[in-house]
């Protein structure tokens, strides 16, 4: 039976509706589908944790650039999905499994009742009187094991059955997961699969040893480019971006956009060198790029990108590693962009700080 709305609950959801289009209005938030719920779900205050944090950001006067919102949309809504999949692959499991269960319970009971009469024929065995009689035995010991094998194929196609629908949920699962740490845009990790990385890649480092370097990289005046030619081309500028990142990283390590125009690289068993020689090849690679419509052949000109390369050392945290690359990324900017700068330029600039200042 449909459930329709109360008018109450009509109501309810045409002051929210614009409630949330007036906010998006004054905070200059652009009206995306994954906007719209983010801000629908601050305006009807049904998040309380969304609330606390967009309160506070309004309160420090933030500005909701379209990083901050994928930010604000990717630590609320985006395990969602898969939470979903994981409740509706467990129920489903469940029925499976009592499935399972009863199919089992029926073959024990079916196979019990064909085992007993087996056994009685062998009792006649031992004193029957007759070729015709052992005729019979024999005849009624084939049906019964017939009827024992026939039950057994039924149990064999039932548990094979309910097999490939629980590998098929297994399958769900995985990609639900995958999905969720996937940015949807470039087809790269996201910063939840950034975050995921970096903390497994630490656990290695400090239980094993293992070298770490983390690259960050941004497109150089990136907003101004989407400015001039659109959101569009804007998108086709980070797609290009992240499979030249891919196709340069290859197996070596992990990488996701990190936000916005900015693009991590996580290079486990990898020393500074090795995370600088890779930020280079990625840097040449783009700067030689020329951006064209794929559907009129209109030439946009070339991009840049800036990197900031750190490797890890005892001591240092996670967020530590992130904060050297930031820096490292600063430094190149501020320096003239299209240009790789790494923690040792970092060193190199405090070193001297310390000499003048001694």
């Amino acid at each position: 039976m449909t459930k329709f709305l109360s008018d109450s609950d009509k109501e309810f959801i045409w002051t929210n509706s614009g409630n949330t289009m007036s906010m998006m209005t004054e905070y200059e938030v652009i009206p995306t589908p994954k906007n719209y719920h983010l801000w629908y779900t601050y305006s009807a205050n049904s998040d309380l944790n969304l609330t606390k944090v967009i309160d506070s950001l309004v309160e420090k006067k933030m500005s909701f650039n379209e990083e901050l919102n994928e930010k604000l949309y990717e630590k609320f809504f985006a395990a969602e999905k898969e939470l979903k999949t994981i409740v509706e692959t467990g129920a489903t499991f469940q029925k499976e499994l009592a499935k399972i269960i009863t199919v089992l319970k029926d073959a024990g009971n079916d196979t019990s009742e064909h085992t007993k009469a087996l056994m009685d024929h062998m009792d006649k065995l031992s004193d029957f009187k007759g070729s015709d009689e052992l005729k019979d035995i024999i005849r009624l010991v084939i049906s019964d094991t017939d009827k024992i094998k026939e039950q057994s194929e039924k149990l064999e196609e039932k548990l094979e059955e309910s097999t490939i629908k629980i590998e098929g949920l297994q399958t769900n699962l995985n990609n639900a997961r995958l999905e969720s740490r996937t940015d949807a845009l470039t087809n790269i990790g996201n910063r939840k699969f950034f975050e995921e990385k970096i903390s497994e890649y630490m656990n290695n480092f400090e239980k094993i040893g293992h070298d770490l370097c983390l690259i960050l990289c941004d497109i150089d005046y990136f907003k101004k480019f989407n400015d001039n030619f659109g959101h569009q081309i804007g998108d086709q500028v980070l797609k290009v971006v992240a499979h030249v990142i891919k196709k340069e990283l290859g197996f070596m390590g992990s990488a996701a956009r990190y936000g916005g125009e900015e693009f991590a690289i996580l290079l486990p068993k990898a020393k500074l060198a090795d995370g600088i020689k890779l930020a280079e090849n990625i840097r040449s690679i783009i700067s030689q790029r020329v951006i064209r419509n794929k559907t009129t052949g209109a030439n946009f000109g070339r991009i840049t990108m800036s990197f900031g390369v750190a490797s890890i050392h005892r001591g240092l945290k996670a967020e530590d590693l992130i904060q050297r690359a930031d820096s490292a990324l600063y430094l190149s900017k501020s320096s003239g962009r299209n240009m790789v700068q790494s923690e040792l330029e970092l060193d190199q600039i405090v070193s001297g700080q310390n000499s003048i200042s001694a």
